[in-house]
């Protein structure tokens, strides 16, 4: 059913009854707008020996922030009430599975869950809306990729809270129109506290570092050249340090440097020497680096130094904690477990 598209609420509950079959239901009735309870079907499926009734609330709109999934009813004991949409955000999955609510949708997200009768299903299909809806503006941002977003996050992440979306923009030098797209998609996805028109809030930093990353890398982000330096690593760090230039490191060795100024014993040891600069050619000079695909030095051009979000410390300067996470988290494997570790020492609360 991936990417398969539905209207209507017919359309949507004859697409869930094929995605029952799809995963072992021998047979599946559907009852229209026959629950007492007001729902717009009713949907028994025989699943081997085990029959399951499940409870079909169709959302043509589906909810889209913690908020709407918490105007739900509450789930009563005994029943498998299931919503069924288009789409349905990986954020909104996550809340309805934490109220106790199955759920489907048009590309494939299914999780049925029942404790009587034992049932269990978990399929996914697509993370991001292949319809997006056309109620919102004409450029509304469907992706964190982006650099400018990323400056965005980063401050966001940092002070967990601003005034408002203008203070943002002043504060990141972002354009206004940019930050605006930005906290709305935070907000579509749940990601922001819920104030009533008042200031910007992360609900959860680290879940937002996660969704970020699952857009944004160091290396697809900024596209970094690679090099080898003639003189060896560390006195290529130490010309780095001594020469002047803008800079600031980040991924693995970064976080060495941020847990060591912490009183903690780094994770993982520090690999590549990954490094922004606004400006590349006096890196290249003052490292005497030499251009190769398999080098372990990694310069990517930022503007973001001088932009309003810096970087933290003395020598070797590296950049603020919550981009070093987001790099860290973008690049999977194990430097994301350090990411998370990073992200575990970091304050919750507003740290401008």
């Amino acid at each position: 059913m991936r990417n398969a598209l539905f209207s209507g609420t017919d359309a949507l509950v004859d697409g869930f009854s094929e995605a029952l079959k799809s995963v072992g239901a021998r047979s599946v009735v559907v009852e229209r707008q026959t629950g007492s309870n007001g729902v717009d079907a009713v949907v028994r499926a025989q699943f081997g020996s085990v029959p399951l009734v499940l409870d079909a609330e169709v959302k043509l709109t589906p909810p889209r922030t913690r908020a709407e999934v918490g105007a739900l009813p509450s789930v009563q004991s005994g029943s498998v009430p299931v919503i069924v949409a288009p789409f349905l955000s990986p954020v909104v999955r996550d809340e309805l599975a934490r109220a106790g609510w199955s759920y489907w949708d048009a590309t494939g997200n299914m999780r049925i869950s029942s404790n009587y009768p034992a049932v269990w299903i978990d399929r996914v299909g697509a993370s991001r809306d292949p319809e997006p809806r056309n109620d919102a503006q004409p450029q509304r941002l469907r992706s964190l990729k982006g650099k400018a977003a990323s400056q965005v996050i980063v401050r966001l992440l940092s002070t967990r809270r601003e005034a408002s979306v203008r203070e943002l923009s002043r504060e990141t030098g972002t354009g206004l129109g940019t930050v605006s797209r930005v906290v709305e998609l935070l907000r579509e996805e749940g990601l922001l506290e819920d104030t009533r028109g008042g200031p910007i809030v992360v609900a959860d930093q680290l879940e937002l570092a996660r969704r970020w990353a699952s857009d944004y890398g160091f290396v697809t982000t900024f596209k970094p050249a690679r090099y080898f330096s003639l003189v060896g690593d560390e006195i290529a760090l130490d010309r780095l340090q001594r020469s002047g230039l803008t800079y600031a490191l980040t991924g693995t060795r970064a976080a060495a440097i941020e847990f060591e100024r912490r009183g903690l014993v780094a994770p993982l040891p520090a690999s590549e020497i990954w490094l922004y600069t606004g400006n590349v050619r006096g890196v290249e000079r003052a490292l005497d680096l030499a251009p190769d695909r398999r080098g372990n030095i990694l310069v990517a051009r930022a503007d973001f130094l001088t932009a309003g979000e810096g970087t933290q410390g003395t020598e070797p300067r590296i950049a603020v904690p919550w981009r070093i996470v987001g790099d860290l988290l973008g690049a999977g494997g194990r430097p994301a477990a350090v990411g998370e570790e990073l992200a575990a020492t970091q304050p919750t609360g507003v740290t401008v």
